[in-house]
């Protein structure tokens, strides 16, 4: 018993030396999806079967396309699956309206067309993906998954690909300069000087002492910066408000289905 408690004494303290601030936990957010389709079972399905993913949460349900602003308003959600036509709604005005209303928001088709003037129009109104309801769940995830970091997805073998990717990668580049002030926007003034501190290397502990507020509290303003910044660790954030971007949500990644590595 003595030598496993040195044993574990050496380990503690060679990980205090290499992460110094250990102690703090990373609260994992999950990515918050909403589901429109006029389809009630296949909705249902995607959304029982996406509920069994820790890191996935189904905020929100639409089944016609007039419903669509009016869920993503009330659920602010990271990714909306979107069927391509769906009743009282043009999936192009849907795509603008999401733009204008809640940028962050990323939107992946799900559809069972995929004719070129389809794909084409799902890209000029800034759809990042683009898949058929035929896809393995897996594949499903990882599109979703893939989108929410700020990447484009769709299959090799679908359509117009590289026409889809050369208009979305477009539509990114021209609109993540005003994503990004819209993020730092929503915060706080009490969030945006946390934020700051946290970006100059503070902890919990010292950010609290500093502008005098518990600890606790500090921990629950991170929360809410990172549900805000759409982000899971205090790192990602830290670069956001310094301007920069998380090679974790770079757009340079595009995701091509089963193939890719």
């Amino acid at each position: 018993m003595k030598i496993f408690l040195l044993a574990w004494d050496t380990i503690s303290y060679n990980l205090r030396c290499i992460i110094p601030h250990s102690r703090e936990i990373i609260i994992m957010v999950p990515i918050k999806v909403v589901v429109a389709d006029d389809h009630t079972l296949f909705r249902e399905g995607i959304r029982k079967i996406l509920s069994l993913e820790k890191d996935i949460l189904v905020v929100g349900e639409a089944s016609r396309g007039d419903e669509v602003i009016k869920v993503l308003e009330r659920t602010k959600p990271d990714v909306l699956l979107l069927d391509l036509k769906m009743p009282k709604g043009d999936v192009v005005q849907t795509l603008l309206d999401v733009r204008e209303k809640n940028p962050v928001t990323k939107v992946l088709i799900l559809t069972a067309y995929s004719e070129d003037e389809n794909i084409l129009n799902a890209a000029k109104g800034g759809a990042k993906g683009y898949v058929l309801k035929g896809i393995d769940f897996p594949t499903l995830l990882q599109a979703i998954k893939t989108v929410h970091k700020g990447g484009l997805w769709i299959d090799k073998e679908t359509p117009s690909a590289d026409a889809f990717e050369e208009i979305a990668r477009g539509q990114l580049n021209e609109v993540h300069e005003g994503i990004h002030n819209d993020l730092i926007d929503m915060l706080t003034k009490r969030e945006k000087e946390i934020l700051r501190l946290v970006s100059e290397g503070l902890t919990n502990d010292e950010i609290g002492k500093k502008i005098f507020i518990s600890e606790k509290t500090v921990k629950t303003h991170l929360t809410n910066i990172f549900d805000k910044l759409k982000v899971n660790n205090r790192f990602k954030a830290a670069l956001l408000i310094m301007g920069q971007k998380s090679s974790a949500g770079s757009t340079e990644s595009l995701g091509r289905g089963k193939s890719q590595s």
